[in-house]
């Protein structure tokens, strides 16, 4: 009598999902840091940091066409109010400098859209980036971006003017910056003596200014002893904390009433 053979039962073989292939472009979201240096001080300081840094994309913008002619190839230059001011200065006029961003705020939308940081430098006390900048800030912060100010205020001996319309321009802009540092031009003389030249005093505190910029992208951009990506500096700019980075400055933070330093 011939056993019978016990059946094989066959188990469904359990099929893996299927996992999308990812490239890394998609894994990692790459931070877009747009730097604008508004005026022809901030466009200096721009053109400075801008062959320094290829990660990060850099705009000078001014109304003065011959001033827009020495920055850097390196950074975008945005020629605006063309119809306002032929092609000039505004001459210490900052209405006119507000009135030329403000004609061309289409433009202005266009340059800073799809960024997560904004950067605006500007020397403060001229007409251009004192009327210009508050324009600006605006529009980066009503598209969503992070926006960081960094300013430098006018030496004493410029003149009271130059002062009033710096500090003018701050209570503009600071209401739509998520972090603002102030450089007072007067600290270049912690470093130098009282008698410098102006134009190489302003030269300290342009490359004052250039280093440390350049250390806070670099901060975002690559790794260090101190991991910080852009989700931790978005963090420190949002939150309660101020925000004190760039060598001898004063920070002002809205909706900030504590003491602690990030």
């Amino acid at each position: 009598m011939q056993r019978k053979r016990p059946k094989i039962v066959k188990k469904p073989i359990k099929k893996e999902p299927k996992v999308p292939i990812v490239s890394e472009d998609i894994k990692t979201k790459i931070t877009k840091v747009r730097i604008i240096g508004i005026g022809g001080g901030g466009g200096t300081i721009v053109s400075e940091i801008a062959h320094k840094m290829p990660k990060a994309s850099f705009v000078v913008a001014n109304t003065d066409s011959q001033a827009l002619k020495t920055a850097s190839q390196k950074s975008f230059r945005f020629h605006f109010g063309q119809g306002l001011t032929k092609g000039l200065g505004t001459g210490m006029n900052p209405e006119l400098g507000m009135q030329a961003a403000l004609i061309e705020k289409d433009k202005i939308k266009k340059l800073l859209e799809g960024q997560d940081l904004c950067i605006f430098v500007s020397c403060l006390g001229g007409g251009t980036g004192s009327g210009a900048v508050p324009v600006f800030a605006k529009m980066a912060k009503s598209l969503g971006n992070l926006t960081y100010g960094i300013f430098t205020l006018p030496f004493k001996f410029e003149g009271e003017r130059k002062m009033e319309i710096a500090r003018e321009s701050l209570k503009k802009v600071k209401n739509h910056l998520n972090a603002l540092s102030v450089i007072p031009n007067e600290r270049a003389f912690q470093l130098i003596d009282r008698s410098t030249p102006l134009r190489q005093a302003l030269s300290t505190v342009n490359k004052t200014l250039t280093e440390s910029l350049t250390g806070l992208i670099e901060t975002i951009y690559e790794p260090g002893l101190i991991n910080i990506d852009f989700a931790d500096f978005r963090t420190i700019l949002e939150g309660r904390g101020r925000l004190a980075y760039l060598n001898t400055v004063e920070v002002e933070r809205k909706k900030d009433s504590a003491k602690n330093l990030i």
